[in-house]
């Protein structure tokens, strides 16, 4: 990039990761589980007699695309479990986690976990990113589950100068027509991961997909913290604390597609790579700590705690991205935007609700090659 010659700094690689204790602060991605899980067992009760019929030899895969360190999905994934064994107690489960984080945490995770004490269940992590093919899930796959993570763009196909912006931190944020390479962007990745999946799901196998989208005006997930710390970065430029260069490059590499940008590109290939969408719905899940906090504002210890939680919350998806961002002589600053962060929840608590969308898809024919 001429900017990076200019400046003498290396190019700024945007590989986004969750903090380690990300699970810990995820009640309100964990809540649409509840709503996700009826749609899972309905599934599996109608392909009953393909899994009782299944050789015990040969596993039932189940993958989590974009899984963290697993937790988030370990009690999702235990009722899934148990209602299989129901129908063929001897049918060995393979679970395989997806994700570009490092696979530590997971090992920690895994060994004391109740999925690791249920009969005839393995795991496997394999560090990846979810728009590129796990070779060892071809024709393999029987479920695919993804939550909160497909709005996740693939950094790795464009330049790091794609993702920088003089005044806001993420493409929901900006107006229609800068917006618009972000949608592109969206829909190339988007059918990578479909084409991906096509070629790993056995016939009839399904994909249920949590999608995080944009509703409209300010209905799109954590809104807020987004643009609380638009406005800290902005604020920090003024006051000489980071440069021109470090408030342009400070972005988060995701987007929110709206339900009918997913819909119109679900029916556009969903023939040609042998999908039927089963089911598909749009919803809010209110925030789990704002629900918990909201009647206890006027107490300035319990304002004090929503306000730890919900800069938590945001610290947790956004830290890595902004500290792409900061120069390397400047990353103590990231403590200084959290500090920020947290006052201002505390001066104008607001919730992070998420907005989904729900898909069921399920291979209903040959992919295309």
């Amino acid at each position: 990039m001429a900017g990076h010659k200019k400046t003498g700094l290396k190019p700024r690689r945007y590989l986004p990761t969750m903090t380690q204790d990300y699970s810990r602060i995820s009640d309100t991605a964990r809540s649409i589980d509840s709503i996700v899980l009826p749609k899972i067992i309905s599934y599996i009760q109608g392909i009953t007699p393909r899994i009782a019929g299944s050789n015990a030899e040969t596993p039932f895969v189940i993958a989590d695309y974009g899984a963290a360190d697993g937790v988030n999905s370990s009690e999702l994934f235990e009722n899934i479990i148990i209602r299989i064994q129901s129908l063929n107690p001897s049918l060995r489960i393979k679970l395989v986690y997806i994700d570009i984080a490092d696979e530590g945490p997971f090992k920690k995770f895994w060994p004391a976990s109740r999925l690791a004490k249920l009969p005839n269940v393995e795991a496997e992590y394999i560090k990846r990113s979810f728009y590129e093919p796990v070779p060892q899930l071809k024709g393999k796959l029987n479920i695919g589950f993804s939550s909160t993570s497909l709005h996740w763009l693939d950094t790795q196909t464009v330049d790091s100068g794609f993702f920088q912006h003089p005044v806001d931190i993420q493409a929901n944020q900006l107006p229609y027509k800068e917006r618009q390479k972000f949608v592109e962007k969206w829909k190339r990745d988007w059918r990578v991961f479909f084409h991906i999946c096509a070629a790993e799901l056995v016939k009839g196998g399904a994909l249920f997909l949590a999608n995080l989208t944009d509703l409209g005006g300010d209905q799109w997930p954590a809104s807020a913290g987004y643009d609380f710390i638009r406005d800290i970065c902005n604020g920090l430029l003024r006051e000489g604390r980071i440069s021109k260069e470090e408030s342009n490059a400070i972005f988060v590499p995701d987007y929110f597609a709206t339900p009918d940008e997913m819909k119109a590109l679900i029916e556009e290939d969903d023939r040609k790579l042998g999908y039927s969408l089963e089911y598909f719905d749009a919803m809010t899940v209110p925030c789990a700590y704002f629900t918990k906090w909201q009647d206890k504002l006027g107490d300035p210890q319990e304002r004090s705690q929503l306000a730890d939680t919900l800069a938590h919350v945001v610290r947790a998806w956004s830290k890595s991205s902004i500290g792409i961002g900061l120069s390397p002589a400047n990353k103590d600053t990231i403590e200084e935007i959290y500090k920020r962060l947290r006052d201002k929840f505390y001066e104008t608590p607001k919730g992070l609700p998420y907005q989904y969308c729900l898909l069921e898809l399920v291979k209903s024919g040959n992919c295309v090659k």
